[in-house]
Formats: structure tokens, C-alpha cells, sequence
């Protein structure tokens, strides 16, 4: 009898462990199946937001068609949330994306651009999807093509702050002095100081002269969406 209850104890045992083994598995399937995931963090070494430039090559929409070039040159040292730097003076390479003067029959001519490169001095590209979200004057030029200053140029807009909603007057001009340009900032939009010329859909300027134009040293703002990869 002693032997039969010694032997029905070590059965039992037996099949205690046997099903301990098999519930650990299954217990333990739910974490394999549902690993803790964390967000990728995001990258901070692009380079984003309104970036202030010029031109370094005039542009005539009546002499170009879509993919000829166009250059500018960084006006401002910026600085990138990863601590990197892109100097002033950096290269700034687009292309023409549609350009067209006036025919007859045409309501306006058209110039669209888009930047895709920053060169740095030390040999590196950025490779960027820039589009123009101003252009002013060169603030050097004479032309008679731009238009006297306006609410754009008033105290406020070259900080950042909000401009008076009636502007001050213009400063009286000699006979040989020419009105002085726009000084674009991060918040400026569209065309300022520019006669006849408008930015419209996807930031192609247009005018209803013959053609679209913007001189050498022509101010830009341009804000930077993404970059694509560094060489």
C-alpha cells in the first residue's frame, strides 16, 4: 500500500510539471507576438523653413524653357537642428519648371523655378525641394522696373513684427534718388517692390507684360520643404 500511494505521488508530480510546461509557452506567446515598439525619432539634420538668398544670373522668361538652370547664392548663415551649419555665400542650384512670354492671345507670360541642391564650401551638396516664397529687388539696382516702396517696406516687416496697417509717408526723394527696395524676411510673401509681377499657383510668377524678369542680385525667399540625402 505504502509503495501504490509512493508511486501515485511521483504521477501526480510528474503530471504537475508536464502541464506547467505546456501553459509557459502560451503564456509567454503574447509578449513574443507584441514586442514594444518605439517611433523612429525624427531626423534633425534637415535643413527646412524660409531661407534668405539671391540670384546670382538674371532670368528672362522670354530666353528660357523648362530644365535650363538657375543659381543663387545664400545671403545668411543658417543653422541646422542637428548644430551643423550651412555658411552664407553657399550655392543655390535650381532648374526653370515652365516659362512663357506673352503672345498674342495670351493673358499673361510665366516663370516658374524650383531649387534642388545647396553646395557647401566644403564640397558637400544637399539635395533640397526649395520653392520661392518671395522675391524683392536687388536692392543695389536702379531699374525702372520696380515700384516704389509699400507696406511691405514699412517699419516692422525687416523684424519680423506686424506692420502698421497705415503705413507712414515715403521720405521725400531728390530728382537722381531711386526709391529704396524691400528687405525680405521669413515671413515675406509673394512679390514686394516689383511693377507688374505677381506670384501665383505653385509660386510661378507671372505678369501681364511680355515677359517675366528678375535681375541679377534679385532678393529671395525661399522655403525649404526637405532634403532628400547628402553626396
Amino acid at each position: 500500500m505504502a509503495r501504490f500511494a509512493k508511486c501515485l505521488f511521483f504521477t501526480v508530480l510528474a503530471v504537475a510539471f508536464c502541464l506547467q510546461a505546456i501553459q509557459s509557452p502560451a503564456q509567454a506567446s503574447p509578449a513574443a507576438s507584441s514586442p514594444t515598439t518605439t517611433a523612429a525619432p525624427a531626423s534633425s539634420d534637415k535643413p527646412h523653413g524660409a531661407m534668405p538668398a539671391e540670384l546670382t544670373k538674371s532670368l528672362d522668361s522670354k530666353k528660357l524653357k523648362e530644365g535650363d538652370p538657375v543659381t543663387g547664392r545664400i545671403t545668411a548663415d543658417l543653422n541646422m537642428r542637428d548644430g551643423g551649419a550651412i555658411p552664407h555665400g553657399s550655392k543655390l542650384t535650381g532648374h526653370v519648371t515652365e516659362a512663357k512670354a506673352r503672345s498674342k492671345g495670351d493673358a499673361q507670360s510665366e516663370l516658374g523655378i524650383v531649387f534642388d541642391k545647396i553646395s557647401l564650401p566644403d564640397g558637400k551638396d544637399l539635395a533640397i525641394k526649395g520653392t520661392l516664397q518671395a522675391v524683392a529687388p536687388n536692392p543695389n539696382s536702379s531699374s525702372q522696373q520696380y515700384s516704389p516702396a509699400g507696406p511691405a517696406m514699412m517699419p516692422g516687416h525687416e523684424t519680423g513684427g506686424s506692420a502698421s496697417t497705415t503705413p507712414p509717408p515715403l521720405p521725400s526723394m531728390g530728382p537722381n534718388q531711386q526709391p529704396s527696395s524691400p528687405i525680405l524676411n521669413g515671413q515675406s510673401k509673394g512679390v514686394l517692390g516689383i511693377r507688374n509681377l505677381q506670384m501665383g499657383e505653385n509660386s510661378v510668377l507671372t505678369s501681364s507684360g511680355k515677359e517675366v524678369k528678375l535681375d541679377s542680385g534679385a532678393q529671395m525667399i525661399v522655403y525649404v520643404e526637405i532634403q532628400l540625402e547628402v553626396h
